[in-house]
């Protein structure tokens, strides 16, 4: 097995972009995930009762029998809940990832090589849309390697830019946007997720919140690890997880979170059986916030498209109706 890489949870991914095109291009862009029907917005009235009822009966569930199922449940609900229940809100995390070789190795011939890693990841997500609202929304995301991309999408039109360049406009025209909105949202899931299998969890109700408590379990406790299907995450499945804390606080009408820190450290070996430490910090804060406002950036171009000629059309689409 090789070396997990240090990459950010899925909450976290760093491709922030629309759809991608010539403005939106980077390392990051052959990993970009394909996007899927989204779902249609929540309705105001039964649909938004709905979802509170199911809200508080997952808060119920997690006070009677705090596990990692019941949080993981809780923290489960994506963007368009949040939305349908907040309204007008921020969100932003940070998040440290480190991998470090237990012993110092020298490099060597046909052996891959084994350093250590480490990101910083911060997002920022500026929600500014009603749930009778057409979308309006702020989202960034930037980590110490020099790496990031922002996403703005206001009045049917989407502005984007790589780090340390101009911003571009297009027109709206797909909805790849609400996966990433999603990620951001799922992102302290993701790592309650991957401290499952070790993890004990406390949840106490405190007036309008729920607080919750988490630590490492006795190993006569800890839950079997599901495999995961996902690329990139196999590395879990044979990760030892060795450190665990953290504190969560959750909206007791909703259960969305609020705010977040959370420790999780973990063992794991490569392909050469050679032995690493690794370490995800996350800290993050969500909270609503009425008079949010957002406005477009002051110098856009257009974005760039390139002219497909009539031959290589037909090429492409040979190709895929060959698949």
């Amino acid at each position: 097995m090789p070396a997990p890489s240090i990459r950010p949870v899925r909450g976290l991914a760093l491709a922030l972009v629309l759809a991608g095109g010539p403005a939106c291009g980077g390392d990051d862009d052959d990993n970009l995930p394909v996007a899927e029907p989204a779902a249609l917005p929540p309705r105001p009235g039964a649909a938004r009762q709905s979802q509170e009822e199911t809200a508080r009966a997952g808060v119920d569930a997690l006070l009677a029998t705090p596990s990692p199922a019941t949080l993981l449940a809780v923290l489960g609900q994506g963007h368009l809940v949040a939305r349908g229940l907040l309204g007008r809100h921020t969100l932003k995390v940070t998040a440290e990832f480190s991998l470090t070789p237990v012993e110092p190795v020298r490099p060597a011939v046909d052996a891959p090589v084994l350093l250590a890693q480490k990101v910083v990841d911060e997002l920022e997500l500026q929600w500014a849309a009603g749930p009778e609202e057409p979308v309006r929304f702020y989202l960034s995301q930037h980590t110490d390697q020099h790496r990031g991309r922002e996403v703005m999408v206001l009045d049917e039109k989407a502005y984007t830019r790589m780090l340390h360049r101009g911003w571009h406009v297009r027109p709206l025209d797909a909805d790849l946007h609400l996966r990433w909105l999603d990620e951001a949202q799922r992102s302290v899931h993701d790592v309650v997720e991957l401290a499952a299998p070790a993890l004990a969890v406390a949840a106490v109700e405190e007036g309008d919140t729920v607080r919750v408590t988490l630590s490492l379990a006795d190993p006569s406790a800890r839950t079997p690890v599901t495999p995961s299907a996902a690329p990139g995450r196999e590395w879990r499945e044979k990760a030892e997880i060795t450190a665990v804390e953290g504190t969560l606080t959750l909206e007791r009408a909703t259960g969305l979170w609020q705010t977040a820190e959370i420790r999780v450290g973990y063992g794991v070996r490569d392909e050469l059986e050679r032995a690493l430490v690794g370490e995800t910090h996350l800290t993050g804060t969500a909270a609503r916030a009425p008079e949010l406002q957002i406005q477009a950036p002051e110098h856009v171009l257009p974005l760039p498209e390139r002219v497909r000629y009539e031959s290589e059309r037909r090429r492409l689409l040979d190709g895929l109706a060959g698949t």
